[in-house]
């Protein structure tokens, strides 16, 4: 029996809440000084959009309010237990504390990139960058069917935003795929979202009624609203079939913009599949395995007809978000251990290589977009960028000695072992074992293409660029846990075990 609140114990029950929310409060209040510094400041001038002196002086205290979130998140480990706040809306424990800060370094990451590269963009990009870290902090720790799309909705039409924050033809382009594709994925997941409410008759994903009413419900009527529901996630995670508007919307948007839309989304939208994954009676093996299977062999194999840079690694995300899917099938005890591994070295791996890609545009005399076959020979010129494009690769290729070898060793070691303890659906868990390795070694042939010209081909230009110490020093710095986490694996896996 539900119990009801009276207006006092409701307001108590706020104000309580609020106090365990400091992060994103932090957050909303900086948000809301950046959209009054904005205000005055463009009023000033109307070339800010082209040159704007003002974005070096927003990216920098963006870092330090990034930061400061990211204490106050970390801090949350030992000050906050397991809670649910406003009315079970929201759940914080230390997974979602963890992927918080997950999501707290990629906000940092991502304006570093800025900030060294020297990219300017209009005041409003800086505040939009922030609503958009409260949305997918929120996100992590949703529970409440109503709150998830609302935090969905939230960083996907921030996301549209972001893919045009340069007004150009481009972009905009690529912002209405995008928004197109989300609005259909949005549509189909708040349909299966008031199917599962009418079923369960509660929103919260974590209470005993929800899973309790689904298994009172034809198995079929439930598995089509619980798919439905899925096409959010799926959206967000650039899996099959709402992964076409990965490649133009990569190809669109401001390289470091496009290496958080690689990265962050992704944090949040695990954890939340991960939970309602729990919260589902249903067997979901079949149908996550053939998406999971799909989506990994669909961005592997268009990935190897690319010649263009950010779109060849557009393809490699939906790759790496199937097999990210892969532990979903799985779902176990391992297997959510190896999915927050394989987000953290995925984070450090993608923001390293959209990085690295960015300075060898540099060298180009660019910062768009180019094809693989202009950087011929630029590895002989400048070997430590070289090597620095190397790891990176082998990383995202899963090979050693880099962390992400362990990443997939640990998805199909998942994979195996539910395998071998499965009653039924073993034959979707072989098949997709089978071709997950296939793929992993089809993936070699486009992420080494890279190297093989850099180092292998002759030059046809001269390169004349030259690369900054800070430049080279934040490479290094998205590098090294790349090569870390291989020789330190059970650190990082004794820490994820606390979770």
């Amino acid at each position: 029996m539900t119990n009801i609140l009276d207006l006092k114990q409701q307001l108590l029950q706020i104000l309580s809440s609020f106090g365990i929310i400091t992060p994103e409060a932090f957050l909303a209040g900086v948000f809301v000084i950046f959209i009054i510094a904005d205000l005055v400041i463009t009023r000033q001038s109307s070339k800010l959009i082209v040159s704007n002196p003002s974005s070096v002086s927003f990216t920098f205290v963006a870092i330090i309010v990034l930061l400061i979130n990211l204490y106050q998140v970390i801090d949350q480990f030992t000050s906050v237990n397991d809670t649910f706040l406003f009315d079970k809306m929201l759940f914080i424990d230390a997974k979602a504390i963890f992927f918080k800060a997950l999501i707290s370094l990629s906000g940092i990451l991502m304006l570093l990139h800025i900030y060294i590269n020297k990219y300017q963009f209009p005041n409003e990009f800086y505040a939009i960058a922030i609503a958009m870290i409260i949305a997918l902090q929120l996100m992590t720790m949703s529970v409440n069917l109503l709150m998830i799309y609302l935090a969905i909705e939230m960083v996907s039409l921030l996301s549209y935003i972001l893919t045009t924050i340069n007004k150009d033809k481009v972009g905009a382009e690529g912002g209405i795929k995008y928004l197109i594709f989300g609005a259909t994925s949005s549509a189909i997941m708040l349909y299966g979202m008031s199917l599962l409410y009418g079923m369960t008759g509660t929103l919260s994903i974590t209470s005993p009624d929800f899973s309790r009413g689904l298994t009172q419900v034809d198995e079929l009527a439930t598995t089509v609203a619980v798919v439905m529901t899925l096409s959010g996630f799926l959206f967000k995670l650039s899996a099959t079939p709402f992964h076409i508007w990965t490649p133009d919307t990569y190809q669109a948007a401001p390289t470091p913009i496009v290496a958080f839309f690689s990265v962050a989304p992704k944090v949040a939208t695990m954890l939340v599949a991960l939970r309602f994954y729990m919260a589902i009676p249903n067997d979901l093996r079949l149908i996550t395995g053939v998406i999971a299977l799909a989506t990994i062999t669909f961005g592997n194999f268009s990935a190897l007809w690319q010649s263009n840079a950010k779109r060849l690694l557009a393809y490699s995300t939906i790759a790496h978000s199937g097999f990210l899917l892969v532990g979903l099938v799985a779902l176990s005890e391992l297997s959510v251990k190896s999915i927050v591994f394989y987000l953290v070295t995925y984070l450090f791996a993608n923001f390293a290589v959209f990085y690295l890609i960015d300075l060898l545009a540099v060298y180009l005399g660019t910062k768009k977009d180019f094809d693989i076959a202009h950087i011929k020979g630029l590895g002989r010129k400048n070997p430590a960028l070289g090597v620095l494009v190397l790891i990176t690769l082998v990383s995202l290729a899963g090979l050693p000695p880099t962390a992400g070898f362990f990443a997939k060793f640990n998805i199909f070691s998942s994979l195996w072992e539910a395998y071998q303890k499965a009653d039924s659906q073993k034959n979707i868990l072989l098949l997709l074992f089978i071709f997950g390795l296939f793929n992993t070694a089809v993936s070699l042939f486009f992420y080494l293409k890279i190297p093989f010209y850099l180092f292998f081909k002759n030059a046809e230009q001269e390169f004349d660029a030259s690369i900054s110490t800070g430049q080279y020093v934040l490479a290094c710095i998205l590098g090294m846990p790349l090569l870390g986490f291989f020789f330190k694996a059970d650190w990082l896996m004794n820490l994820i075990a606390l979770l």
